[in-house]
């Protein structure tokens, strides 16, 4: 098996990333209707032009402003792009987006064509399971993903046939090929960095049992210098993946079966210090997880709150009379500072019509990316009324509950940086709006849930794992550990 993935559905995607390298890079066909000469140069100049030579960087959310991009486009142009994000979010890792997400937004694509198509079915089961986790990098870098992929496949049509089937015959020389690739389109020139993470899952992509399933050249680098790993070089080389490939050869004779670089026995050999930060912080998670007392003090009062917030929620989005009255019933508790909730209920109560529409933009039934639907309502929600990302973050969290609290779980800036440096884990951004701050809160939440399960310990979803993660600083103070401020007693200063 190599360097292919074996999760459950990895097959389904290693499927559908074989037709689009049949039908896309060994011919001009479609991924959607197989006859149809899509993948074409021709189209893909086109699209590139529309896309890429005139890129939107203004506010806004990415499927707006693509939609404006293409508008008067042929619908071999529009049907062309649909089948490059159906070839991106291949790659995207299940936590990170929804299969059926997935398939909307490209059939939101689709639909702004006069020619009516829709993705096949049997296509369907490749979008949900992924490859690999962008997290919190994705809203940003799609654009650059999904237009490194057109720059890609334009300036492979404008090489001889037989040159293409040499390198598809070739991991190395393909790689070559998509390695000293000179973008042609103003985006991805403006931002020549952006596309690396498409480039590196496209080179498993095609050739998934030659170049690991990683996106981030930081982290191959990692485990390709690791000290752990230098014995298995035997032919000194510079290039990343062909240290890989040598040390997956030597760690399959060790391991006597197939593995995956972030297993946890194989991960605390090249990550030593973030395997020791997450054993310690997965423990006293675990401990507390064993003292019966997450679900009453923890889980209950938050899924009530999403309770409440689901049926305001239903009236917001009917302009139901008792809306208002909903919202606030739904903001109690101790999530949010009680001065931060007076004043956001005083502007509910003296600003209906903006609250209304702020809220319908947060809740919408449409398919929308939760990081879109938090910077619509923030462009309603004055700073006047609450200012700093963090608390006003704070106060939108509990309002994503109405959602899914299980999938959307409350924030708080100090919560979430304490996590942060206890684990190890990235911290967030400085300058990072609402959406990027939660974005990036969710991001440690998945990453959490993966090594928790990897030791063994069952956490069910974000909410769980927001519980769990906010809970150890009380442990810690009831077991004598660590002396740790509870996160509701500390203040937002983001």
């Amino acid at each position: 098996m190599g360097s292919r993935k074996t999760h459950e559905g990895a097959d389904k995607v290693y499927e559908a990333a074989q037709k689009w390298v049949d039908c896309a890079l060994r011919a001009d066909d479609s991924l959607f209707t197989p006859g149809a000469a899509i993948w074409s140069r021709q189209w893909l100049g086109e699209l590139r032009e529309r896309f890429l030579d005139r890129p939107d960087v203004g506010e806004g959310g990415f499927y707006n402003k693509l939609k404006s991009q293409l508008e008067g486009s042929p619908s071999e142009v529009y049907q062309l792009m649909a089948e490059a994000l159906y070839v991106q979010f291949l790659t995207i890792w299940h936590a990170d987006m929804k299969g059926d997400t997935r398939v909307r937004r490209i059939s939101e694509v689709l639909g702004w064509s006069e020619r009516q198509i829709e993705v096949p079915d049997e296509l369907v089961p490749g979008l949900t399971p992924g490859i690999a986790s962008i997290g919190a990098a994705f809203a940003k870098g799609l654009p650059f993903y999904v237009g490194f992929l057109i720059e890609f496949a334009e300036q492979w049509k404008e090489q001889e046939p037989d040159g293409r089937g040499s390198m598809l015959g070739d991991p190395w020389a393909f790689k070559d090929f998509a390695t000293r690739l000179e973008p042609k389109g103003q985006l991805l020139r403006d931002s020549p960095y952006m596309h690396y993470v498409q480039r590196e899952a496209l080179l498993h992509l095609v050739f998934p049992g030659d170049f690991e399933g990683i996106v981030s050249g930081a982290e191959k680098t990692r485990i390709a210098e690791a000290k752990a790993f230098a014995h298995f070089i035997t032919e000194e080389t510079s290039d990343v993946d062909r240290r890989l490939e040598q040390i997956r050869r030597g760690l399959e004779v060790g391991l006597g079966r197939d593995f995956d670089f972030y297993d946890s026995d194989v991960r605390s050999r090249w990550d030593p210090s973030d395997s020791v930060a997450w054993d310690r912080y997965i423990g006293i998670a675990s401990d507390f997880l064993g003292t019966g007392q997450l679900e009453q003090r923890e889980l209950k009062y938050k899924l009530e709150i999403g309770r409440r917030l689901a049926e305001a929620r239903r009236a917001a989005n009917n302009d139901a009379d008792d809306w208002a009255d909903l919202v606030k019933k739904g903001i109690f508790g101790n999530l949010i500072h009680p001065i931060a909730q007076a004043k956001f209920k005083d502007w509910v109560d003296e600003s209906q019509g903006a609250a209304l529409r702020a809220l319908r933009e947060l809740w919408t039934q449409n398919n929308v990316a939760v990081s879109e639907r938090i910077r619509a309502f923030c462009n309603e929600f004055p700073k006047d009324v609450l200012g700093g990302s963090g608390t006003r973050m704070n106060v939108v969290s509990q309002l994503l509950m109405g959602l899914d609290a299980k999938q959307y779980p409350p924030f708080r800036v100090t919560a979430f940086d304490n996590a942060y440096k206890r684990t190890g884990y990235g911290p967030r951004s400085a300058d990072a709006d609402e959406a990027a701050l939660y974005e990036h809160a969710l991001g440690f939440l998945d990453q959490f849930i993966k090594e928790a399960r990897a030791r063994g310990v069952p956490v069910r979803h974000r909410l769980d794992a927001q519980a769990l993660s906010w809970a150890i600083p009380y442990h810690e103070r009831e077991t004598g550990g660590e002396d740790a401020t509870p996160p509701q007693d500390q203040e937002e200063h983001a």
